[in-house]
């Protein structure tokens, strides 16, 4: 393993380091980069070994890998200080981690920005995750969605759909205007129906029935009933 420039490293008292680690200091004199192991890494600061020798050191800003133990980086000396600029080689199968303590932005000025997995992809956000478009596509054979509430504004909603399933416990409709259209309609109610309209308006041009154990047709000024024949008993 590369060693630091003779006389760049000298040793130092430190109440921050490790037991294990041996706390030093560089001079101010900026040296060539040379290469090193991780020993241990806690935020911004790093314990790297070399020829050897444990120091402390700083992970660059541009480091934007995160350093794990084992790992072969690449080091320099400046301002004083020895920096971790790039991670060279991991050792272990730990997966690269792009890592920041503020916030981070991936930007294309002209051109996409694509995520693409051999696997799977997660998306994890402590408070909230957000996207923002004219158009979103999304493309799956399955979908799952675990939700405990949803709010959906908008002005219109289009399903294509071969088959619809909904399954719940209230459902609630609120609309100016409700029209439905089908082939078929079935209904199944285990207990009671209502319906309360301003008027209502059945029409069927083949067979209207109507079945109950009693049933009550209950007019306030006129009951009319017109067929050319009328059954009763």
């Amino acid at each position: 393993m590369s060693a630091f420039p003779a006389g760049a490293v000298r040793a130092a008292a430190s109440g921050t380091m490790s037991p294990q680690c041996e706390a030093r200091t560089v001079s101010s004199r900026s040296a060539a980069a040379v290469t090193a192991e991780i020993v241990a890494c806690d935020g911004h600061e790093a314990w790297i070994a070399s020829d050897g020798a444990t120091h402390r050191a700083t992970i660059a800003f541009g480091c934007l890998v995160r350093p794990e133990a084992g790992d072969r980086v690449l080091v320099t000396e400046a301002d004083g200080a020895i920096w971790v600029l790039s991670v060279l080689e991991r050792r272990s199968a730990a997966p690269p981690r792009l890592w920041t303590d503020g916030d981070l932005e991936i930007v294309s000025a002209r051109g996409d920005v694509r995520m693409m997995a051999g696997a799977a992809v997660d998306i994890d956000g402590a408070t909230s995750v957000r996207a923002t478009a004219p158009e979103i596509g999304l493309h799956a054979g399955l979908a799952h969605f675990v939700l405990d509430e949803v709010v959906h504004v908008g002005r219109r909603i289009t399903w294509y759909v071969a088959r619809l399933r909904s399954v719940g416990q209230v459902v609630e409709t609120f609309a100016e205007h409700l029209l439905a259209r089908a082939t078929r309609s079935d209904r199944l109610i285990a207990e009671s129906d209502q319906v309360r309209a301003g008027d209502i308006d059945h029409r069927a041009e083949g067979t209207l029935q109507l079945q109950a154990d009693t049933t009550f047709v209950t007019a306030k000024t006129l009951v009319r009933m017109d067929a050319d024949q009328i059954h009763m008993g």
